[in-house]
């Protein structure tokens, strides 16, 4: 066997889960973004606006569908999707078009463009909700494992999925935050750990690893333990979703708050940091990710609701100067200001594509 042989060996089952978690991660921001443009388009269809297009994803159509005055498609590159509108533009069509957007009242078109950020708001309350009611909510540790990372201590110890931990180090463990603790406690110490699984009692060495989490050094084993859910009445837990929203929002501008006046810029992300996120979530089960999906999808709600040229919010705010103006505003300085906005928001894209990339390469995040 070559070396060449045995390096694809090796790599090409690390190859795959990378492919298969960044998967995971276009095919969530997608459909976030797909409910989005959905939102826009439910609201142009009651409002009378003819909708020309619908896509999923952007390049060539692998699949199109044409009913009444849509297209619907489906396209090569699935990174999220499209809904366009006659007249959104300013120059799709005269103003004659009965389906023209322009045409609609201030009203209806107001409504049409805040329903995108709109819709992941509630698509984020839905994510909650199902959380809370079908998956549960986690409120606590066990102590009984529930899976074990490949190459961690904990492994090469003998720790498997079902053991539970009873003591370490000779002190029975009062719970499972009590034995976080004493783990987190000794960084690089070898720990005694009793376990008992199906009523076999076993005793086991494990030599914590050193992990950096926030300014701290923490001893760590590689596993993850069961934990304790509860699940709530569909009403309850669909009133508790919105109550996440609300949290998500409140804790979203605390942090960014915080971080204009400290000048720090290490809360910013980008889709390399948001990925990474997604990834190391993925890791961990289907509730973070889900969780970590509803609250992406508040922040992108909330983010193309801020009055900025190209976003949502910026054609709102066009919309509101009509309405104050008693006219809209001149077709052409409109789209001028909305095409300069992308451009910068552009700009803004690399340099938090690059600040994640730099964390990455510095060891403070990694895929």
């Amino acid at each position: 066997m070559t070396e060449a042989t045995v390096l694809f060996q090796l790599s090409f089952p690390l190859a795959i889960s990378t492919l298969a978690q960044v998967a995971i991660f276009l095919a969530l921001l997608s459909v976030l973004v797909i409910f989005h443009e959905f939102g826009h388009f439910v609201m142009a269809k009651r409002a009378g606006v003819t909708v020309t297009d619908f896509a999923v994803g952007f390049g060539p159509s692998l699949l199109s569908v044409r009913r009444g005055d849509t297209t619907y498609r489906v396209n090569v590159l699935p990174l999220g999707g499209y809904c366009k509108m006659v007249g959104e533009d300013m120059a799709d069509s005269g103003p004659s078009d009965p389906g023209n957007f322009q045409r609609k009242s201030l009203g209806a078109r107001f409504g049409i463009i805040a329903s995108g950020p709109i819709f992941n708001l509630i698509l984020a309350a839905g994510i909650f909700a199902f959380l809370g009611t079908v998956i549960g909510i986690p409120t606590g540790i066990t102590t009984i494992v529930k899976n074990v990372n490949p190459k961690t201590p904990a492994a090469a110890a003998g720790l498997t999925p079902g053991d539970v931990i009873v003591a370490l180090d000779g002190k029975p463990v009062q719970g499972g935050d009590d034995m976080i603790r004493y783990i987190h406690g000794h960084p690089g110490k070898l720990i005694a750990v009793d376990v008992q699984h199906d009523g076999v009692a076993r005793h086991l060495q494990i030599q914590a690893q050193r992990k950096k989490q926030g300014d701290q050094v923490v001893g760590q084993f590689g596993f993850v333990p069961r934990e304790v859910v509860e699940h709530k009445p569909v009403f309850e837990a669909i009133v508790w979703g919105f109550g996440q929203v609300g949290a998500t929002a409140a804790l979203q501008f605390v942090g960014i708050t915080q971080a204009i006046r400290n000048h720090d810029s290490s809360v910013i992300s980008g889709p390399v940091g948001i990925a990474h996120v997604v990834i190391s979530a993925e890791r961990f089960g289907v509730y973070p990710v889900l969780e970590l999906m509803a609250r992406i999808s508040v922040v992108l709600g909330l983010f193309n609701l801020l009055p900025l040229p190209a976003l949502d919010g910026g054609r709102l705010a066009f919309l509101a100067a009509e309405l104050l103006r008693g006219r809209p505003v001149d077709p052409e300085k409109e789209g001028l200001v909305h095409l300069t906005g992308f451009a910068l928001l552009m700009v803004f894209v690399v340099f938090v594509t690059y600040h994640d990339i730099v964390q990455w390469v510095n060891g403070k995040g990694g895929l």
